[in-house]
C-alpha cells in the first residue's frame, strides 16, 4: 500500500528498537546453554525469513488477487513509498512467529526465532531500499549484485528472481533468471 514518507522510513527505526527489546528480554536469564539455544533459534529465524521472503513475494505479491495489484504499483513506480505499515508488520510477525513458537518450544526459542525473522525482515527493507533508492549512488558490491538480480525481476518478461536478499531459494525452486535468459528475450 502507498505509505507516507514517515511511515515508509519508520521501519528503519522501529525494527532496531524491537530487535533490541527482543534481545534484552532474556539477558537476565541467559546461560551458556540458553544463549546458544537463543542464538541457534535466531539463525533459524534468519533462514525462515529468507524462505518467507521468497514465498510471500512469489505467491502472495504476484498471484493473490488483493496483494498482487498493490505490488504491481511497486513495479510501475519502484521509487514510490509502497510497503506494509510498521505497526502491521510487527504485529503480524509477532503473532505468527512468537505466539506459536512460544507455545511449542518455550519463550527462549520463540524469542530467538522471532528476533531472527524480524532481523531478516528489517534487512530485507534495507536491501530493497538501497536497490531502488540509491541506484545512482556508489554502493558496496553486495548491493550492486542484488540490484542487478532484482532489476532482472522487475524488467524480464520471465517471472523469477523473487528473493531480494538472497538468490538461494530462486536457485532451489528453479525461478532464477540468468543474465543470458534476459538477454535472449531482449
Amino acid at each position: 500500500m502507498q505509505l507516507s514518507k514517515f511511515s515508509y522510513y519508520s521501519d528503519f527505526v522501529a525494527y532496531p528498537l524491537v530487535l533490541i527489546a527482543l534481545a534484552a528480554i532474556n539477558i537476565n536469564h541467559i546461560t551458556w546453554v540458553s544463549g546458544a539455544e537463543w542464538l541457534g533459534a535466531g539463525m533459524a529465524g534468519l533462514v525462515l525469513w529468507s524462505l518467507m521472503e521468497y514465498v510471500l513475494h512469489r505467491i502472495a505479491l504476484h498471484r493473490m488477487p488483493y496483494l498482487s495489484p498493490m505490488h504491481g504499483l511497486h513495479h510501475a513506480a519502484p521509487l514510490a513509498f509502497i510497503g506494509t505499515p510498521t505497526w502491521l508488520s510487527v504485529s503480524i510477525l509477532g503473532i505468527a512467529i512468537l505466539g506459536p513458537a512460544w507455545a511449542r518450544f518455550g519463550f527462549n526459542v520463540a524469542d530467538g526465532l522471532t528476533f531472527g525473522v524480524m532481523l531478516g525482515y528489517w534487512w530485507y527493507g534495507v536491501v530493497h531500499h538501497v536497490i531502488h533508492h540509491r541506484a545512482n549512488q556508489s554502493s558496496p558490491a553486495y548491493f550492486n549484485t542484488l540490484r542487478a538480480w532484482h532489476m532482472r525481476h522487475h524488467f524480464s518478461p520471465r517471472g523469477g528472481n523473487f528473493g531480494v536478499t538472497t538468490s538461494v531459494w530462486d536457485h532451489i525452486f528453479g525461478t532464477a533468471i540468468r543474465v543470458r535468459d534476459k538477454a535472449a528475450v531482449s
